[in-house]
Parts: structure tokens; C-alpha cells; sequence
């Protein structure tokens, strides 16, 4: 009598279990469905803003700026040239850092794509749960994460950004479009400088394809920035230190006054070390 029960229950409880199952895959179809809209609808939101995110105090009127250039360029006195404008919070170089978050990034884009498939992946599989890596929301995070912690607007910031040499560590063209993804309507500055007096600095001055290697690494900055259009501009070292007056063309493309005082006075200094 005992073990009839128990097939009868056993019998009926395999089809219930059974659509149970079912139920929780196609649960987790339709979680996957909303986090990929969730996504998307964060990057429609970003774009309409126009590039405006909001900053660690709420506002939603933070604009970006990022300085691209190599070592020995004079990007400091760029830098410092940007900062004098009001409402400029341009950092210094923090180590390539930025790029760490980009590896993380594009390692989990390319498994979540790799392992997304019609059906959810289980505990059994080696790469279980990677194909529910949400970009938008870790884009997000990141954003949040650089914002307070490397840029740090201080009050009254409208535009935030740093300046940084080491943007060849991966193709330059993707590294910016990462940078655009996590910062939407990011602008870049392209510096250069004579590549005859940076590969005769101290830093450079033992490598013996210094000029070769440089030549090649601003061939890659020029084309990824130019590939940014009007989010992007090119300076010279050499001519605004020449002729401080070329600097009006990136002071009208910032869409900010030129004051020939304040920049005449910050190249009297002596920047970097």
C-alpha cells in the first residue's frame, strides 16, 4: 500500500516539477529580456541628456573633457591652461587606470556574448550567469566610480575630465569609444608636439626607435580623435607657445571665453617636472 502511494505521488509530482522547471526557465528569459531593455533604455536616456550625467551632488549638468597626447608633449601646461577656465576640473594622469576598467568591461561583453544563447546557462556550466552581465548597469557603476573617485568635481564643476599619455594600450579608437560609452558626449583634446624634441627627453632619449614609435602612436591618436568629429580638436604644443592667440580656436570650440590675460599668465609658469 506504502510503496503504491509513493509511486502515485512520485508520478504526480514529476510532471508538476516538471513545469516548475519550465516556469523558472522561462522567468529568467524574460529577466534577461527586461535587463537588456533596462540597458538600453539607460543609453537612450544618456544620449538624449546630450552628454550631461549627473555629477556626486545630484545635478544633472556635468559635461566632460579628456586630454589625449603621449609623454614630453607639454600637456600639463594644457591642463593648467583648461583649469584657469571657470568651472574646469581637469585631473592629471592617474596611471592608465581607466583601462583596467575597460579590460573588465570588454572580458565580460565578449563571454556575455559568447555564452548568451536561447537558453539560460545553469550551475553545471563553467561559465554560468556570465550571459547576464548587464553593460548598462556596470556602465553605470563605473561612471559613478571614476566620477568620485579619480575626477572628484569640486563644487561649481560644469566640465570634469584629466589628461592622460598612456592611451595605447589597446587600439586607441576602442579606448575612446569605451570612454564615450561611460562618459555619453565626451569631447577629447589631442595634444602633439615637434616628435624630434619629446624623442630627445630623458624619458625617451635611450629608446633607439624613439621617433619611429612615436610617429606611429600619433598617426593612431590623430585618427581616433578625428574619427570623434566635432567631439573632437587638435593643438599643437609648439604653435600655442609660439603664438598664444591659436588657442581662441579651442577656447571657441569649448564655447568658452578667451582670455588672453589668464593664458598669457599661465605660460609665464614653468609646468611639469
Amino acid at each position: 500500500m506504502g510503496s503504491s502511494l509513493l509511486r502515485t505521488a512520485v508520478t504526480t509530482a514529476v510532471p508538476i516539477l516538471g513545469r516548475l522547471v519550465r516556469h523558472r526557465d522561462l522567468l529568467r528569459v524574460q529577466n534577461d529580456r527586461l535587463r537588456a531593455e533596462v540597458d538600453r533604455l539607460t543609453l537612450q536616456l544618456d544620449a538624449v541628456r546630450g552628454g550631461a550625467t549627473a555629477s556626486t551632488d545630484g545635478r544633472i549638468d556635468l559635461r566632460y573633457l579628456f586630454v589625449v597626447t603621449y609623454g614630453r608633449s607639454g600637456s600639463t601646461l594644457l591642463m593648467s591652461l583648461l583649469d584657469g577656465t571657470p568651472g574646469y576640473c581637469i585631473r592629471g594622469e592617474n596611471g592608465g587606470v581607466l583601462h583596467r576598467l575597460f579590460e573588465y568591461h570588454s572580458a565580460a561583453l565578449e563571454a556575455r556574448v559568447k555564452w548568451s544563447g536561447e537558453e539560460p546557462l545553469t550551475p553545471i556550466h563553467p561559465w554560468y550567469g556570465i550571459e547576464e552581465y548587464p553593460p548598462g548597469l556596470a556602465t553605470a557603476r563605473m561612471r559613478q566610480l571614476v566620477t568620485e573617485t579619480l575626477l572628484r568635481p569640486e563644487p561649481g564643476t560644469r566640465v570634469s575630465g584629466f589628461k592622460e599619455i598612456r592611451w595605447w594600450q589597446s587600439p586607441p579608437d576602442d579606448y575612446l569609444g569605451f570612454v564615450e560609452t561611460l562618459f555619453p558626449g565626451a569631447r577629447f583634446v589631442l595634444n602633439t608636439r615637434n616628435l624630434a624634441d619629446v624623442a630627445k627627453s630623458r624619458w625617451m632619449a635611450h629608446r633607439p626607435n624613439a621617433m619611429a614609435d612615436l610617429a606611429t602612436l600619433e598617426e593612431r591618436l590623430r585618427e581616433a580623435v578625428g574619427k570623434r568629429g566635432e567631439r573632437g580638436y587638435h593643438v599643437h604644443f609648439d604653435d600655442y607657445v609660439r603664438d598664444p592667440s591659436v588657442l581662441r580656436g579651442l577656447f571657441n570650440w569649448l564655447g568658452e571665453e578667451y582670455d588672453e590675460e589668464r593664458v598669457t599668465r599661465t605660460l609665464a609658469v614653468r609646468h611639469s617636472f
